[in-house]
């Protein structure tokens, strides 16, 4: 016989309803002290789970005092007290390349609304943009026994724990990016589409000069905003022009010196796609070093939306994203994992906007 447990995304995780009913078996009367537990291949079919999932469940009822374990025995149910020992931590982690911008905290409030909804609590890391940092803190996390992680990840190429994760089906989702040589679970604004919005807007005032400043090292996401913007430009029939693209170093701070030679040729772009608001930002203070006016000599637009962004002078037009709904819609991914969602692994797509302010401008015939 099958016991039926609660499968949607608001049921609290399987291994909590798993142990809350062998728990009231226990207390029911109809088991005595020191009876054997049932084979863990009995109660995965029992309760169609996998055999991880119970033995979350089994970790849990044992930390109660309900179970114990004898090496080269079994596991047997005892009834007398509980052991002084700690609850057992429900945590999720949610891991980051840096903390510079106010992107992160707003996915985190999302993410941690929803986790703290469904009783687990978050640990935060930061890796320092560092790929080898990030790989030993999904290591040690894991070791701890985190039920389940959201990985924003320092850039898009290979991160050899979460291979091995994923065969596993530990529940790991990505943030922002997802990884090239990977299929996992991944939550992200569309890029690309965004781009396509802020680049069309140069286009919708008159720019027809348009340039594009990224990374010099950049990710999936950041190279969706480049493919944006080049299409944007070929809709409207512009050729493209790979002059026309800059890139800068922009860890821990965003380079200058290529900024202000690029913003110093005589060929110079009217208008500027800035592949996110801190390069924008940069851009204002380069702007200003060389004497050119925002908007009347040059128009930028930025991507992301950051809180600084509206306070800049003047205040910058940007492609919005869904921060806490990114965050939260990661949360319910990794909780329904640790729920035994078992689909396929899915990409979520959510829909950034336009925010239009002062930054831009109609282009006007005096205008280089």
């Amino acid at each position: 016989m099958v016991t039926s447990l609660r499968r949607d995304h608001s049921a609290p995780p399987l291994y909590v309803q798993v142990a809350a009913i062998l728990r009231q078996r226990f207390l029911s009367g109809d088991v005595h002290e020191g009876d054997p537990l049932p084979s863990e291949k009995a109660l995965c079919a029992e309760f169609s789970i996998a055999r991880g999932t119970l033995r979350q469940a089994l970790r849990l009822l044992e930390e109660e005092g309900y179970l114990r374990r004898e090496q080269g025995r079994g596991t047997f149910i005892t009834l007398h007290g509980r052991p002084q020992t700690a609850p057992f931590n429900r945590h999720l982690a949610f891991i980051v390349p840096y903390v510079r911008d106010s992107s992160v905290s707003s996915i985190l409030v999302g993410f941690q609304e929803v986790a703290e909804e469904a009783g687990f609590s978050v640990i935060f890391n930061h890796v320092n943009n560092d790929p080898h940092q990030q790989e030993e803190v999904i290591r040690k996390l894991v070791k701890q026994d985190v039920q389940g992680i959201a990985l924003y990840p320092v850039n898009s190429d290979h991160v050899p724990p979460v291979d091995a994760l994923v065969q596993a089906h530990y529940p790991i989702v990505m943030v922002d990016r997802y990884l090239r040589d990977l299929t996992t679970d991944c939550v992200m604004s569309d890029h690309f589409g965004g781009a396509l919005l802020g680049t069309q807007h140069l286009l919708d005032c008159g720019h027809t000069r348009i340039g594009f400043i990224n990374w010099l090292s950049s990710s999936i996401s950041l190279e969706h905003r480049e493919l944006g913007y080049q299409q944007a430009l070929y809709e409207r029939g512009i050729p493209f022009d790979a002059d026309f693209i800059c890139r800068i170093e922009g860890y821990p701070v965003a380079e200058l010196t290529a900024l202000k030679a690029y913003l110093s040729r005589d060929d110079r772009p009217t208008a500027i796609f800035a592949a996110n608001d801190q390069i924008a930002i940069a851009l204002y203070r380069a702007a200003a070093a060389l004497g050119l006016s925002i908007p009347d000599d040059l128009a930028i637009v930025g991507f992301d939306n950051l809180d600084v962004s509206v306070h800049l002078d003047p205040p910058l037009t940007t492609v919005e994203q869904p921060f806490k709904q990114i965050g939260a819609k990661t949360a319910e991914r990794v909780l329904a994992r640790i729920n035994g969602d078992r689909s396929p692994l899915q990409a979520i797509t959510l829909s950034p906007h336009l925010i239009q302010r002062e930054s831009v401008a109609a282009m006007t015939l005096s205008q280089p």
